[in-house]
């Protein structure tokens, strides 16, 4: 029920109880009325001071805003048409590809609620969303002024949504569309179904790359740190449901303003974020990358099959030091191995051995695998599982699980009775 409604109902009521004679003195009905629509105005004036406008659907008022920033120095546009045939040439599926998706289908999704989780207790007030064209980004928002105009908050949502429009979100997989959908489900009967549509989750990519190398992932902090553009007099997320409530408590929207702009950067942000990440994948970014970044990158394109662009990334990380290096090198011992490759193979897993000696046994476990199988060198092969073995009880089974430390004592147990120790 929209504020409109609610205050025509408190209209009806006082109405009744000046008829039965409990309001001696009370408003005239002229004057109730008067000042029923003053109220509603105000609030749509204030609302308006803020760039939305009303959106009515079945007796209920919702607010969009649309926001439009032109290219200045940043072409964001021709960097998404260059990524788009990066991962047209591609030829494979991968988590972050536009493969058959054109630049302005994207929408640079987020949401601001009154809480953390999925809950049907937690409501969805503000939605948020960055679109892409040749002259600039677009963002359009849309607020729910009140709990009971959510149909109105919905349907005004669906309008612009199309089913071949494609999501990319921070989280959004895990949080903000199962959010939608929950709160869809208690008006599906009054407004059109949720599309079907694709959907990239730049946290899953930021957390890849940089889990080992940041102190969080939250975008603020990828922000600061890779897209090097910290925020400033930033209104955090975490205040969204404070502010929320302040204003359904005074019908203020100004307590809102905040809490807007900050969605309103993080749907821009998550523009620059995915061209940022493709880049570094692409070796197309202006900055050096981390040997992490290699690492995670060429692991990432080893797991969806592109073992050239994998190989690239592994080599790049093993010629930096930090530490993506040693890993790198074992990935590239075992694809060397998986070639056919024996003596390339065993020179990688020597070199990460030589990096890193204490937290790969998993080195000299496949070293005793080439050993015992390819070159029949018993001997070789009992002395790197004891030296894998050496290692696990060093650190008291740290980080290793219980059938990994038994399948090294089976192999020097075999071992030993091969060479008759």
């Amino acid at each position: 029920m929209s504020l409109k409604s609610k205050l025509n109902r408190m209209k009806t009521h006082l109405n009744t109880e000046k008829s039965s004679g409990e309001m001696t003195g009370a408003k005239s009905k002229q004057n109730l009325d008067e000042d029923l629509t003053t109220q509603v105005d105000v609030l749509e004036s204030e609302w308006r001071k803020l760039g939305f406008k009303p959106v009515t659907f079945d007796g209920e008022v919702s607010y969009k805003k649309q926001q439009f920033y032109p290219n200045q120095n940043h072409l964001f546009y021709q960097d998404m048409l260059q990524i788009n045939d990066l991962w047209e040439e591609l030829q494979v599926n991968h988590p972050l590809s536009l493969k058959g998706v054109a630049v302005e289908k994207l929408l640079f999704f987020d949401t601001e609620t009154t809480g953390l989780s999925t809950g049907a207790g937690n409501t969805i007030f503000l939605i948020g969303y960055a679109k892409i064209n040749a002259n600039g980004i677009e963002v359009t928002q849309h607020i729910l002024p009140d709990p009971a105009s959510e149909a109105a908050f919905m349907y005004s949502f669906l309008q612009d949504f199309r089913e071949d429009d494609y999501l990319v979100s921070y989280n959004g997989k895990s949080f903000d569309w199962p959010q939608v959908k929950s709160r869809h489900s208690f008006v599906r009967d009054r407004v059109p179904k949720l599309p079907k549509f694709g959907h990239i989750d730049l946290l899953h990519a930021a957390r890849r790359l940089w889990k080992d190398e940041l102190p969080s992932c939250r975008l603020a902090i990828v922000e600061e740190n890779k897209l090097k553009n910290p925020r400033s007099n930033d209104t955090p997320g975490s205040m969204a449901p404070l502010l929320y409530f302040d204003y359904l408590q005074d019908k203020k929207p100004e307590h809102l303003k905040g809490i807007i702009e900050h969605n309103d950067k993080d749907v821009r942000s998550l523009v620059h974020l995915y061209i940022d990440i493709t880049k570094r994948l692409f070796h197309q970014h202006r900055d050096k990358l981390t040997s992490n970044e290699h690492f995670q990158a060429g692991k990432w394109f080893e797991q969806t099959g592109v073992v050239e662009k994998a190989l690239k990334h592994y080599e790049c990380a093993s010629l930096l030091r930090g530490h993506g290096q040693a890993s790198a090198f074992y990935r590239l011992g075992l694809l060397a191995k998986k070639a056919k490759k024996t003596d390339e193979a065993k020179q990688f897993f020597h070199q990460s051995i030589s990096l890193q000696a204490e937290c790969f046994i998993e080195s000299y476990i496949e070293l005793a695998k080439l050993l015992e199988h390819q070159e029949k060198d018993i001997q070789g092969a009992y002395e790197n599982a004891k030296h894998a073995l050496a290692i696990v009880n060093k650190s008291n089974h740290k980080n290793v699980s219980i059938s990994k430390v038994r399948d090294i004592e089976k192999r020097i147990a075999r071992l030993k009775k091969k060479i008759k120790l």
